[in-house]
């Protein structure tokens, strides 16, 4: 993907393409579609990551943050914020909780193989690296893989879910 990005004449920001190959769903052609598309919305600047983020309709890192580092903190009144936050800019609250779910997923990972985290979660930034790193110490091992197993959970019932911001709220309960 970096090497047909180079051959485009096409500048492609830290973080970019595993957000390329997430929305490919692990084919080749729709990863090669996925990136193609990026190409031709970019700026003169190429793809930043908040460009690919809003394109391919991933929710942002900073809605993730505040939400783990709430939790982290008990914060319920952020936690809460941050749903609206997600529901009043017209994202999907499924989209976030397979992003939420995700995240806590690099979280297990950066407990269970702190030293290899970095080449397991390929072309993670490292600032975004090193703010999973905090967050998962913050949580502690047990909480993220319950966190990550109760998103699980809820994401499988929010599939079809005629309410999800109703369902988005109840697994913010139950994480808190």
């Amino acid at each position: 993907l970096e090497s047909l990005a180079n051959a485009e004449d096409v500048n492609i920001a830290p973080g970019v393409l595993p957000l390329v190959i997430r929305a490919g769903g692990g084919s080749v052609r729709d990863t090669l579609s996925v990136l193609d598309q990026l190409i031709a919305g970019a700026t003169a600047d190429g793809v930043s990551y908040e460009l690919a983020v809003n394109l391919l309709g991933f929710t942002p890192e900073n809605l993730l943050d505040d939400v783990v580092n709430a939790l982290a903190a008990e914060d319920s009144t952020t936690v809460f914020r941050v749903v609206d936050q997600v529901v009043q800019s017209g994202q999907d609250p499924e989209r976030f909780v397979q992003d939420l779910l995700e995240r806590f997923r690099e979280g297990v990972i950066v407990h269970a193989a702190p030293g290899e985290a970095a080449g397991i979660l390929h072309g993670m930034p490292g600032d975004q690296l090193r703010r999973l790193e905090a967050q998962a110490q913050q949580l502690g091992a047990a909480e993220v893989s319950r966190a990550a197993d109760i998103t699980a959970a809820a994401l499988t019932q929010m599939s079809g879910a005629t309410s999800p911001r109703l369902h988005l709220e109840v697994l913010m309960a139950r994480l808190i």
